[in-house]
């Protein structure tokens, strides 16, 4: 076996990154679970109260910026590695069109019974 591979397979940087890796999926599906959750609870606050949970699309935000940092993590685009060992992101919010109730629209006034009109054809 070449020496450059065989110190590159115990190379002890790799094999700590690799558990950390590990650590990081079982991370990422947790929070796929609660992403779905977070998905569920504000799907159902919109249709019965016409707009989103502040706090949910907060945490919402906050939670898809640290799966993208695990992502980043494990791709080896970084070598920053998230939360527990880093801070929880706090990501600021923007214009969101689901923070304020919509204006529902009115129906059409109904016709007065007994009043319907002639077909023209």
């Amino acid at each position: 076996m070449d020496d450059r591979i065989k110190e590159r397979l115990t190379r002890r940087a790799v094999w700590v990154r690799a558990l950390f890796m590990v650590f990081f999926a079982i991370a990422y599906a947790v929070a796929e679970l609660v992403v779905w959750a977070v998905v569920v609870v504000q799907f159902f606050i919109v249709l019965f109260t016409g707009r989103a949970n502040e706090k949910l699309l907060q945490f919402g935000n906050n939670l898809s910026a640290y799966v993208w940092r695990v992502f980043r993590y494990q791709t080896f685009n970084t070598e920053s590695q998230p939360f527990p060992f880093d801070d929880w992101p706090e990501e600021k919010v923007g214009d969101n069109p689901w923070m304020e109730e919509p204006e529902l629209a009115e129906d059409p006034p109904e016709e007065p019974a007994g009043e319907h009109k002639p077909d023209d054809g």
